[in-house]
């Protein structure tokens, strides 16, 4: 297990990397949909920081309503002392951050959840709150 308080300093930035919304037309079949919830984890570096993305999409299966997916990142910046500690190129660093970095990650979720429900209330409906905690498959199963 990466102990990530070990290898990054602790000024880490969460922010906003990406949204995006796109309505569809309903079709006027009364055909049951199911809501598919995905999540992702994502890692890039740099010789400074390692950038991690959380991605939440949305879909609906038959196609329709809505397209959404959202994204939070954090910038995690190296400790130069530790740095040279490990071969990062050996490493599934997005594994690594999904294993150890538990409180970290679910900020990233419950700003993702946060930001899906005022994003799905926008229209006057009542909002879709999704878990903010992992989903395990592309089903909306938590």
């Amino acid at each position: 297990m990466l102990d990530f308080n070990r290898y990054f300093l602790p000024d880490r930035r969460i922010f906003l990397d990406n949204v995006q919304y796109e309505t569809l037309q309903t079709p006027s079949s009364k055909e049951g949909r199911k809501l598919n919830c995905k999540d992702t984890i994502l890692a890039q570096r740099s010789n400074k920081w390692i950038k991690i993305n959380f991605n939440r999409t949305l879909t609906f299966m038959p196609e329709g309503i809505f397209r959404l997916s959202v994204t939070f990142g954090v910038l995690l910046p190296f400790n130069p002392a530790t740095k040279e500690e490990v071969d990062w190129n050996g490493i599934d660093i997005a594994a690594a951050f999904r294993e150890s970095c538990g409180p970290l990650l679910s900020a990233l979720m419950s700003r993702t959840s946060l930001l899906i429900s005022q994003i799905t209330s926008s229209t006057g409906q009542n909002p879709l709150v999704t878990p903010a905690a992992p989903v395990n498959d592309a089903t909306g199963e938590a």
